[in-house]
């Protein structure tokens, strides 16, 4: 509008003429101007398009790298955890070997001191019952040590009528009978007789002499063996009497 009020303005001064002038001017600088801001709106809006278009594709790669970014950071979190749990998997199975072994060399250290400590005791029990024996040959006279075998034999005797044969093999056809001195005629008649009874069937009766019984009488029938021998007695007062002072102090 400053333009055209100069228009006029030097219409006034310039009369006709640039009247005229002014007119055909005015004409051309309206329709450029009309097509410079035709122009200039087209570039606006290519401008706006573009700049829409870039903040789209800035908005997209932005998004991209916030995926990959969260992406790298759950596998770096899946990664951590994968590790930690290995370790942890690691650490259990070491801990569990170690205490396995732990519990094996606890297991074979109480096994050997128990069969140590059986051996001992196997060792102790015949040491005992040597060393009652022996004090029991210096203690009691020829005399009275046969005296006592009778009785002992006698007794034996008499106990053997009421065991039970029934589970001996019938593969067994000789019972050894194994005594201090020489056994009476009479009493290995009768054990004979007891044998034979209680078997059903006549069996070889073998007489032999030890003097580790002390006295009395050790049958065996194969691998079964009814012991009525000093010795014997002995040894189980020994374990009783060790039966009884463990329960003691158990």
């Amino acid at each position: 509008m400053s333009f055209i009020q100069l228009i006029i303005s030097f219409i006034v001064l310039m009369v006709i003429i640039v009247s005229v002038i002014s007119f055909i001017l005015k004409r051309t600088l309206i329709s450029n101007t009309e097509s410079a801001v035709n122009r200039l709106n087209q570039e606006i809006s290519r401008a706006n398009a573009k700049q829409a278009e870039l903040s789209k594709k800035l908005k997209e790669a932005d998004m991209a790298l916030q995926k990959r970014q969260q992406e790298a950071k759950e596998l770096e979190e899946k990664m951590r955890t994968t590790t930690e749990e290995e370790m942890k998997a690691e650490r259990e199975k070491i801990i569990s070997k170690a205490r396995t072994e732990g519990e094996e060399i606890i297991t074979k250290a109480q096994n050997a001191t128990e069969k140590m400590k059986q051996e001992i005791e196997k060792d102790n029990d015949v040491k005992v019952v040597d060393q009652a024996m022996d004090i029991l040959n210096q203690v009691l006279s020829e005399k009275a040590k046969k005296a006592l075998n009778t009785i002992l034999v006698d007794e034996f005797i008499y106990k053997l009528k009421e065991i039970d044969m029934s589970k001996i093999s019938p593969d067994v056809t000789t019972a050894d009978v194994i005594v201090l001195n020489d056994l009476e005629e009479k009493s290995k008649q009768q054990i004979a007789e007891i044998i034979t009874s209680k078997l059903q069937r006549e069996i070889s009766i073998n007489i032999a002499k030890d003097e580790k019984l002390g006295g009395g009488v050790l049958l065996k029938f194969g691998s079964m063996a009814l012991d009525g021998s000093i010795q014997n007695l002995i040894r189980e007062v020994g374990t009783a009497k060790k039966i009884s002072i463990d329960a003691q102090y158990s």
